[in-house]
């Protein structure tokens, strides 16, 4: 089983301003990546908004579907 680690931002209330960050193969180089960007222009606007979620690399994660 691979795991990786997605890192996004997402203001609270603004998805328009989501952005996918990067895909790392650990939870710690995902949270040096916040640490690098925390200081950066709209980064550090919004720090609370950043998020590592875990996944399971040829894993179909919405089986059930949605809505």
């Amino acid at each position: 089983m691979t795991i990786m680690y997605i890192l996004e931002h997402a203001a609270e209330g603004l998805t328009e301003r989501m952005k996918l960050l990067g895909v790392y193969d650990s939870k710690e180089e995902a949270e040096k990546a916040i640490k690098f960007l925390s200081d950066k222009s709209g980064f550090k606007d919004y720090p609370e908004d950043f998020v590592i979620d875990e996944y399971e690399v040829n894993k179909v994660c919405w089986s059930d579907g949605f809505g």
